[in-house]
């Protein structure tokens, strides 16, 4: 049975505003009648209405996080500073599992309004103009994490600086030597980035392209081991006497030597594989992957910083977060 607060102000034989007050820990009640309300209260089970509180204070302490596609552990880095960052300062979590459809965003913004969250942060996959209008339609901040909202919108946003960091990765291959260096794409927002940073690396440095695009989503590790496997095999067709290839991210990275392996090639003595992301398998030994730090972590603590501070009433910048090498031993010096 769920017991009301006039319940429990019957029961105890008090008035509802003493149980009230009792309940939010004023001072203005004496100790007894205090200790009494509260054990009432524990006796009837009684769970108060948080939510209806919350809203007649017109806020939830709610914030709705959209996740691309919950098998993809990328992203549960993020969402971890996300969450510890927030509950610190007593807001909840609200999790949606896109799956990476433009039509389950689009539900989760209107659970947003009706359950009034307080904000949003968001990774769609795309900007359709449903989407834009149902954005614009809401009256709560909104911030993008690792995806950049069209100007119009207004939404702030904080990514990895994809452009900066693929060229870290290129001037380290051609630091050790490298001059036959093919990328296999990322198929989304983020390769297409990485893909211009290749593309003026090549006509930077001289160098010939050895560009290839899978049409595979890759973002789950079956699918981007595929897309690893199928460009791997189209580099080597197209150009063998390739040294270097730079996979648009790590789990491209693992399909790329998977193929490798199959053709009875190894890493680095064959060719040298480097990936983006330092997810867990790059570190594994049979991997030893040299890649690229994203800090997802930090990441998501500063979004969650950044939604604080815009709930706060602050304006906020877009910020990009600067990559780091992490040399292992997947590559050698040609």
């Amino acid at each position: 049975m769920h017991y009301t607060i006039k319940d429990i102000a019957s029961e105890a034989k008090v008035s509802v505003s003493t149980v009230s007050k009792a309940l939010n820990g004023y001072d203005d009640i004496g100790e007894g009648t205090k200790k009494h309300v509260l054990e009432t209260v524990e006796r009837m089970n009684y769970v108060p209405n948080t939510f209806a509180r919350y809203i007649s204070n017109k806020n939830t302490r709610v914030i709705g996080l959209t996740i691309p596609d919950i098998r993809d552990p990328y992203f549960a880095q993020s969402a971890y500073g996300i969450e510890e960052k927030l509950w610190e300062n007593d807001y909840q979590v609200f999790h949606g599992n896109l799956d990476r459809k433009a039509d389950r965003l689009l539900e989760f913004i209107r659970r947003a309004r009706a359950m009034r969250f307080d904000g949003l942060i968001i990774t769609p996959d795309c900007w359709n103009e449903a989407i834009r209008e149902a954005l614009m339609r809401l009256d709560i901040p909104v911030i993008s994490l690792r995806r950049r909202p069209p100007e119009a919108l207004g939404i702030p946003y904080i990514d990895s600086d994809h452009y900066e960091g693929a060229m870290q990765l290129l001037k380290y291959l051609y630091g050790r030597g490298h001059r036959k260096i093919a990328h296999v794409k990322l198929p989304n927002e983020a390769g297409n980035i990485r893909e211009v940073a290749y593309k003026d690396f090549c006509a930077q440095s001289g160098i010939e392209e050895r560009f290839v695009s899978v049409d595979i989503p890759a973002s789950i590790l079956t699918d981007a081991v595929k897309n690893g496997n199928m460009g791997c095999k189209e580099v080597l067709e197209k150009w063998p006497d390739t040294t270097a290839i730079f996979a648009g991210s790590d789990f491209i990275s693992i399909g790329v030597m998977s193929y490798l392996r199959e053709i009875g090639k190894k890493v680095p003595d064959d060719i040298s594989v480097v990936g983006v992301g330092n997810i867990e398998y790059a570190r594994l030994p049979w991997f030893d992957l040299t890649t690229l730090e994203l800090h997802r972590y930090e990441m998501g603590l500063e979004v969650a910083k950044a939604l604080l501070r815009r709930l706060g009433g602050e304006r906020i910048d877009n910020l990009l977060f600067t990559s780091s090498l992490v040399e292992r031993n997947s590559v050698r010096n040609v």
